[in-house]
C-alpha cells in the first residue's frame, strides 16, 4: 500500500512539473515579442546616443587610444569548480606582478556563470585574489547548502524546476558588494568619478536573453564601447551577477529592464573569444596583445564523466555536456590563431575527480587539484610569465 501511494505521489509532482512547465513555457512564449521589442529598442536607443555623441565631439576616436600592449583575462564558467581558476590565477599574478591585483595588471576581464562571478569580484570590486578566494569559499557554502538536503525546501525547489534558490544567491552577492563598495545597490557601469583616480580595468559577464530570444549574447558591461555604441549598463551588480549566474536547473533566470536572462554557460561557457572580440572592438583590430589568458574549472573529460551519472529527464548530459564540449572548442580555435601566436594561454586542470557544480563540501580538494595542477605545470606558467614580461620590456 505505502509504495501504491508513493508511486501515486510520485506521479502527481512529475504531473505538478510539466504543468507548471508547460503554463510557464505558454507565458514566457507570449512575452518574446515583447522581450525582442524591448532587446532592439535599447539596442537603437545606444546607438543613436553614440552617433550623437560623435557628432558634438568630432575629433574623438572611436577607438581607445592605449600607449601598451592589451592584457586580457576569461573565466570560464564551472560551479564551486570556479575555486581552481582563482588558485590558479593567484599563482600567475605572484609570478607576474607580485603584490598587484588583477584589476591593476589586466585591462579586460570578462567571465561567464561562476566565472562572471569571478570578474565582477576582481575587476568591478576590485577585490585582491586572496580576497576573492575567501568570499567565494563563502558564497558558494551560502548558494548551495540547505536547499537539496532539507526535504521541505527540495520539494518546493523540485516543483519550481530549480535546485537551488536564486534568493539566496542574490543576497551572497548583494552582502559581497556592501563589503566592498559600500551600498548592495551600487550598479554594473564603473564611474570613473567613484574610482578615486585608479585606471579602470573594464569589466563584463555574459548571459543569455531567455524565452528562445533570437539575439546574441548580452554583455554586462562596467564601461562604454563606443565602436559597437554599447553604453555600459546601469543595472545593479548584484543584477548582472545573478543573469551570468542561471544555469539550468539550479537557479531560477532572473528578469533584468524587462528582459529574462540565463546562464551564459550555454554557449559562452568559456568566453574567450568574447574577450577577444571585445578587446579589438574597444582598442583596435590592429592593437598589440601581450597576453590572452584563459582560465578553465576542469578537463572536458571530468565534466563529460560526471555527467554519466545525471538524470536524463532534467537534461544534464546535454546541457553541461554541450557546454564542455564548447569550451574546448573555442580553445581549439584560439591556439590554432596565427595572430595571437605568442599571446594566447589557457590553464585547464584535467580532474579525475567526479565534482559537480555544486558540490561545495569539496572546496579544499578542489584547491588540492588546483595545486598539484600549478606543480606539474610549472614551467608553463614561467613561460608565461617568462612571454609577458619580455613584452613588458619592450615598451
Amino acid at each position: 500500500m505505502s509504495q501504491m501511494v508513493a508511486a501515486v505521489g510520485a506521479g502527481i509532482a512529475l504531473a505538478g512539473i510539466h504543468i507548471y512547465g508547460a503554463v510557464k513555457g505558454h507565458y514566457r512564449k507570449d512575452e518574446t515579442a515583447m522581450q525582442l521589442g524591448l532587446i532592439d529598442a535599447r539596442v537603437l536607443e545606444d546607438r543613436a546616443y553614440w552617433e550623437n555623441w560623435f557628432l558634438d565631439h568630432p575629433n574623438v576616436p572611436r577607438h581607445i587610444p592605449q600607449r601598451r600592449p592589451l592584457r586580457l583575462l576569461s573565466l570560464d564558467g564551472g560551479g564551486v569548480r570556479g575555486i581552481v581558476s582563482l588558485i590558479i590565477l593567484q599563482q600567475i599574478m605572484q609570478e607576474v606582478a607580485s603584490g598587484a591585483r588583477p584589476c591593476e595588471y589586466f585591462d579586460l576581464i570578462g567571465g561567464t556563470s561562476t566565472g562572471g562571478l569571478i570578474a565582477i569580484m576582481l575587476g568591478r570590486l576590485r577585490m585582491s585574489i586572496q580576497e576573492c578566494i575567501e568570499c567565494y569559499t563563502e558564497l558558494s557554502k551560502d548558494v548551495f547548502y540547505g536547499d537539496w538536503e532539507l526535504w521541505s525546501s527540495a520539494n518546493w525547489n523540485v516543483l519550481s524546476g530549480h535546485k537551488f534558490s536564486g534568493e539566496k544567491l542574490e543576497n551572497a552577492v548583494k552582502t559581497v558588494v556592501e563589503k566592498y563598495r559600500g551600498a548592495t545597490g551600487t550598479h554594473m557601469h564603473d564611474d570613473p568619478v567613484n574610482r578615486g583616480g585608479r585606471p579602470p580595468c573594464r569589466t563584463f559577464v555574459v548571459a543569455i536573453p531567455g524565452c528562445n530570444v533570437p539575439r546574441p549574447p548580452k554583455l554586462f558591461r562596467t564601461y562604454d564601447n563606443r565602436f559597437q555604441r554599447h553604453s555600459a549598463d546601469r543595472c545593479q551588480i548584484w543584477e548582472a551577477a545573478r543573469a551570468t549566474s542561471c544555469a539550468p536547473s539550479f537557479f531560477p533566470d532572473i528578469q533584468v529592464e524587462g528582459v529574462y536572462y540565463s546562464d551564459g554557460g550555454l554557449g559562452y561557457n568559456n568566453p574567450s573569444h568574447l574577450v577577444l572580440q571585445e578587446a579589438r572592438s574597444l582598442w583596435g583590430q590592429s592593437h598589440p596583445i601581450n597576453c590572452l589568458l584563459s582560465l578553465g574549472t576542469g578537463s572536458v573529460e571530468s565534466f563529460m564523466h560526471r555527467m554519466e551519472y545525471a538524470p536524463d529527464k532534467l537534461g544534464f548530459i546535454k546541457v553541461f555536456g554541450d557546454m564542455a564540449i564548447g569550451c574546448e572548442r573555442v580553445h581549439h580555435e584560439l591556439a590554432q590563431d596565427y595572430f595571437l601566436e605568442g599571446t594566447y594561454w589557457r590553464f585547464n586542470p584535467k580532474m579525475d575527480e567526479k565534482i559537480g557544480l555544486d558540490e561545495w563540501r569539496r572546496i579544499d580538494e578542489l584547491k588540492g587539484i588546483a595545486w598539484q595542477y600549478l606543480v606539474e605545470n610549472d614551467s608553463d606558467v614561467r613561460a608565461f610569465a617568462g612571454a609577458t614580461t619580455r613584452e613588458r620590456g619592450r615598451q
